[in-house]
């Protein structure tokens, strides 16, 4: 639970059930979590979804698609955003046409230390990409 609103972030509550079954296999929770608080820090934002759509037989570091929800100002600009980060953390989007699934959304309940750690660790790695590219 976030100490300042009292509320856990589903994606985090999911993350700490796999990690006692499984605690040795990946998962994308903490990313999605640190991408849409970074969002929400960079372009202050009240909320944000990022809709992450994967192929069932995806695991790992890949996914099909992703589409930002949020404001309709500008929601193509950080859908870019989104995958530019994504990109940074070492994910690969391959989307093969078949069947997908969503990936659970971050709600954005984290306590403010949990949003400014998000925007460094993400920021940091958006740098280093576009350093190497």
């Amino acid at each position: 639970m976030s100490p300042e609103t009292g509320v856990s972030c589903g994606l985090q509550v999911a993350r700490a059930r796999r990690l006692s079954v499984y605690p040795d296999e990946f998962g994308m929770e903490q990313e999605i979590c640190d991408v849409t608080l970074w969002l929400i820090e960079k372009h202050s934002l009240s909320r944000v979804r990022i809709w992450i759509d994967r192929h069932y037989t995806q695991i790992g570091r890949k996914f099909a698609d992703l589409t930002v929800v949020a404001s309709p100002s500008y929601p193509a600009r950080l859908t870019e955003a989104a995958h530019e980060a994504f990109l940074a953390l070492g994910y690969r989007i391959e989307d093969t046409g078949t069947d997908t699934y969503a990936h659970p959304s971050c709600f954005g309940h984290h306590s403010k230390h949990d949003a400014l750690r998000a925007y460094g660790r993400i920021e940091a790695a958006v740098k280093a990409s576009r350093a190497t590219n």
